[in-house]
């Protein structure tokens, strides 16, 4: 019996979303409404209490490298990698635009980031709004080809 499982982390903004993935179909969800840094302690600290609980090992872990928060990105960027090394596990990533069906993602004020139709390009727009709902989801099922191991954080704007 196979006792490994795939992890697909959400950690751009708040609330952060983890889920567990069997056979690329999603199994169960973790939520933490807490900064990244504390959230991802908190989570993964579940998250490895419950895998230990079933005897299970993370395989890979599928992440949105960005756009979002940059300081959500730099922290998920070395929390993972210090996964990496630490436990070996596989790293996959791709843009944010991916669990939110291509909409607006905030930067700051009232600029978003957008994609254009192919998912060629990303911009920052004046979009006219302040506020756009979470909109970012877990996937039911993971599709690895949209992947890559192209895993360094996706800033749009320069960092400060």
């Amino acid at each position: 019996m196979d006792k490994k499982v795939d992890l697909v982390l959400l950690s751009i903004h708040t609330p952060i979303k983890v889920g567990i993935y069997k056979d690329k179909k999603l199994q169960k969800s973790f939520l933490s409404s807490k900064k990244t840094g504390d959230g991802l302690i908190e989570l993964f600290s579940e998250i490895f209490s419950y895998l230990e609980g079933f005897d299970l090992q993370i395989e890979s872990i599928f992440y949105a490298r960005g756009p979002g928060s940059f300081t959500a990105l730099k922290l998920t960027h070395i929390f993972l990698h210090t996964l990496v090394l630490s436990k070996g596990v596989k790293l996959y990533s791709t843009d944010s635009f991916y669990f939110n069906q291509n909409m607006p993602i905030k930067a700051f004020g009232n600029k978003f980031f957008v994609c254009t139709e192919h998912r060629d390009n990303i911009e920052l727009k004046d979009i006219g709004m302040e506020e756009i709902e979470d909109c970012f989801i877990l996937p039911e099922e993971i599709c690895p080809e949209a992947f890559d191991t192209q895993n360094t954080p996706l800033y749009i704007l320069p960092p400060v």
